[in-house]
């Protein structure tokens, strides 16, 4: 079950990158961060309310959402930052598939900090599945140039990505004792959006106003900005979720098949021309062979 909520999370995500795409053609004058964040938070409060009232009322605890907010800290706010940072140096491919390393960060901060117990088998599977985005990754990063060709912006924007990805791996690492605290993926996910959306307010507060971002939200409505949040909201559900049922590290693991999706979605729903390159389909096959093994281990 938890290998299925974490394949939950990677395709949400995925959708998520594809309605954002959509919805830069129709406002390219917004990122769409503002809008996801609020369609996060209004599609979790409603989740939990409907799961504290029909089912079950877990207790909130200090500890808990101290873990949830070190989290979304650390993810939402420091790896995001510092990921879109990285794209002005070497760009959003490079960025991201130095970024897709996390899950190699998170199983590092498991087994240091909370000595999490990786068995052999999932393991194997795990290690199956970097693998495969590791041989994307390498072939993205070979193959992406700069417009500006600055060797020092370049070894400068590696660095950075570098950090966003342990960032992510460190904030992935964190929700796990804050689910065993306090189980209730609605409310972890509900928070990190908040610590999320707290950061971007402050970030904007430089430049504009709430208010004028609510009328500028209002004024220029976009629906694909607004599935885009239903998509990253599921994700974030489905990643909390699956770790009552799987270890960090392997939930970690199969979410990041979020680029590769992304790959082939963008082929399928916005015809895409660019193709799919023989690297790609050996990585999607190393990925599926390693998720398969890992479902069949745990």
């Amino acid at each position: 079950m938890g290998i299925l909520l974490a394949l939950g999370t990677a395709a949400g995500f995925a959708f998520s990158n594809i309605f954002i795409r959509l919805g830069m053609r129709k406002s390219p004058e917004d990122n769409g961060v503002f809008m996801t964040l609020i369609i996060n938070i209004l599609m979790m409060v409603t989740a939990l309310l409907t799961y504290r009232l029909l089912f079950t009322a877990v207790e909130v605890t200090l500890v808990g959402v101290g873990w949830f907010v070190l989290a979304g800290f650390f993810t939402t706010f420091i790896g995001r930052v510092t990921l879109f940072r990285s794209f002005r140096d070497i760009g959003p491919t490079r960025g991201t598939a130095i970024k897709n390393s996390a899950p190699m960060f998170t199983i590092f901060f498991a087994v240091l900090l909370f000595q999490e117990e990786l068995e052999l088998l999932p393991m194997t599977g795990a290690l199956l599945v970097m693998a495969g985005l590791l041989i994307q990754g390498w072939f993205m990063v070979r193959n992406a140039t700069t417009a500006e060709g600055n060797g020092a912006a370049e070894r400068r924007g590696y660095v950075i990505a570098l950090v966003s990805a342990a960032a992510f791996g460190f904030g992935q690492t964190m929700r796990s004792p804050g689910m065993e605290v306090m189980p209730d993926p609605f409310l972890g996910a509900l928070i990190s959006a908040f610590v999320a959306l707290s950061a971007f307010l402050i970030l904007e507060a430089r430049h504009t106003s709430v208010t004028k971002q609510l009328k500028f939200q209002m004024k220029n409505k976009n629906p694909f900005y607004m599935l885009a949040g239903l998509g990253t909201g599921t994700a974030m559900i489905c990643f909390f979720a699956a770790l009552q049922f799987t270890p960090v590290s392997y939930v970690s693991v199969v979410a990041a098949l979020e680029p590769l999706l992304t790959i082939i979605l963008a082929r399928l729903i916005l015809k895409e021309t660019e193709p799919i390159y023989r690297y790609t389909i050996i990585s999607a096959l190393t990925v599926t062979a390693g998720i398969m093994w890992l479902v069949l281990s745990t």
